[in-house]
């Protein structure tokens, strides 16, 4: 019942202030040595009804200006039974006056801001000075002149205690929400599959809790490149030539600031820290700054959740290029090639690459000189592939590569790697073998098994035709090869 109460204090109030004054107007009626006059019965009932009123109208959602109405009311009903019921002239006038005025004045303390009820105090006055012109001898001119200004005075300080209650309320209701969307956004917050994906991810998050309109997230990948992302629609007061600085200061500290940007806003700058270096930073703004205390803690927690959850990523990322890195040569490995030939898609080129005598090399040489030639030829895949092509090792001296939208010139990928390979054994000291290559295009309604049999085709139809060369598949090598089986 007490947190009911609290929590419909302007009701509450409204309706307590309410009830007592028709109680008073009531019972100055029954002090009177004849029977109470209609019109005070009467403005006893609207008193006790507006009581009623008041304890379900939820006044806190109402603007002050519309909460004063029940007191103008009041008041009007106090200038009406001075004239209409000579209210004034009863026994306990100056005593229920004096408590009429302290209640009305307290009932604005409640439903105002500071500073109303000295303003609405000159009407108070004027009613309590009809009264005395009504009755100067029976009331005394110390009523108004007393019971105003001190009825007014403790109405400012009701308001002045309210008004800081109701900050300090707002406030915490406003921090709970905060947290809570913090709370909401960290459970939603999934696993990202890479460095852009959970920059991203982390960028609409923090404009999410923070209420701002941009936020720019630079995360530092362990190469030690930083991906920026931005997040919001374009902004003046985006921070343009200061960003790398910001950043730079940033990801070197560990505590979120407040940075003023040069249009007089204000920008959140938070470091996400992470455990063995600081994971990047994301700047918020333009932010509001109404409680800087609790937004640097609410900052600094959901950096190091943020961190952590980065920091997952690095690992999990380190995890998976373990199982998916060829130990010896430092490419793909045949996990890695296996999910290369799952991902083609049509208009892709499929290229198998083939030493030469490899065996040779390691019967002559020894394993180690060809470690070291594969290791060599790996080196040389990397040098010569775009971009958007990889590389795995498939085995012994096998290796595979993926070339994406190549259905232009399917060998070109293949040339390149064949004439730098032969450019650059012609210029080794050591034995270097010749490459071979087969090249087959990925087409639609076809399996990348069916896709790599035909470059492993062509790959043995340039063996056949004298090595060091690159073959495409066409139809007449698949014949030959079939031919062959059987």
């Amino acid at each position: 019942m007490s947190e009911r109460l609290w929590r419909r204090r302007w009701s509450t109030a409204a309706a307590a202030l309410l009830g007592a004054s028709g109680l008073l107007v009531v019972l100055d009626g029954l002090t009177r040595s004849v029977a109470p006059p209609r019109l005070l019965t009467v403005l006893g009932l609207i008193l006790f009804a507006g009581a009623v009123t008041n304890w379900f109208i939820p006044w806190d959602r109402i603007r002050p200006s519309f909460r004063l109405l029940p007191a103008l009311v009041v008041l009007g009903a106090l200038v009406l039974a001075i004239f209409g019921a000579d209210i004034a002239r009863s026994p306990g006038a100056p005593v229920g006056l004096a408590m009429f005025a302290a209640l009305v004045m307290t009932y604005v303390g409640f439903v105002s801001n500071p500073g109303m009820p000295l303003a609405l105090s000159p009407v108070l006055l004027l009613a309590l000075l009809l009264a005395y012109w009504r009755e100067p001898e029976r009331l005394g001119l110390a009523l108004p002149l007393v019971a105003v200004p001190a009825s007014a005075l403790l109405a400012e300080l009701v308001s002045l205690l309210n008004d800081r209650t109701d900050e300090a309320s707002l406030l915490n209701r406003r921090r709970a929400e905060r947290f809570a969307r913090l709370e909401h956004v960290l459970r939603r917050f999934s696993r990202p599959s890479s460095i852009e994906a959970a920059a991203r991810q982390v960028a609409g998050a923090a404009r999410e809790i923070f209420e701002v309109d941009r936020t720019t997230v630079v995360l530092r990948d362990r190469d030690d490149r930083l991906i920026p992302v931005t997040d919001g629609p374009p902004s003046p007061h985006d921070p343009t030539s200061d960003v790398a600085r910001l950043v730079a200061e940033a990801i070197q500290g560990d505590q979120p600031t407040f940075v003023p940007t040069r249009d007089g806003a204000t920008m959140l700058v938070l470091p996400l820290p992470a455990r063995d270096a600081p994971a990047g930073a994301v700047l918020a703004y333009p932010i509001t700054v109404d409680d800087p205390a609790y937004t640097l803690d609410l900052a600094r927690l959901f950096g190091v959740q943020i961190g952590i959850a980065i920091e997952h990523l690095y690992l999990i990322h380190e995890l998976t290029q373990a199982t998916r890195v060829d130990e010896l040569t430092g490419i793909g490995n045949r996990r890695h090639a296996d999910a290369l030939l799952a991902s083609l898609v049509p208009g892709d080129a499929l290229v198998l690459i083939d030493l030469d005598g490899f065996k040779t090399i390691n019967d002559t040489f020894g394993h180690p000189a060809g470690d070291q030639l594969l290791q060599t030829l790996s080196a040389h895949l990397r040098a010569c592939l775009r971009d958007s092509d990889t590389s795995a090792r498939l085995g012994g001296d096998e290796f595979l590569i993926v070339a994406r939208r190549a259905h232009a010139d399917p060998l070109a990928v293949a040339r390149r790697i064949l004439d730098g390979w032969d450019y650059q054994r012609h210029r080794s000291s050591g034995p270097t073998p010749t490459l071979s290559a087969g090249v087959a295009l990925h087409e639609a309604l076809r399996t990348s098994a069916d896709t790599f049999d035909r470059a492993d085709q062509a790959l043995y139809e340039a063996k056949r035709r004298g090595k060091n060369q690159a073959q495409l598949w066409d139809p007449a090598i698949g014949r030959r090869a079939t031919e062959n089986r059987t």
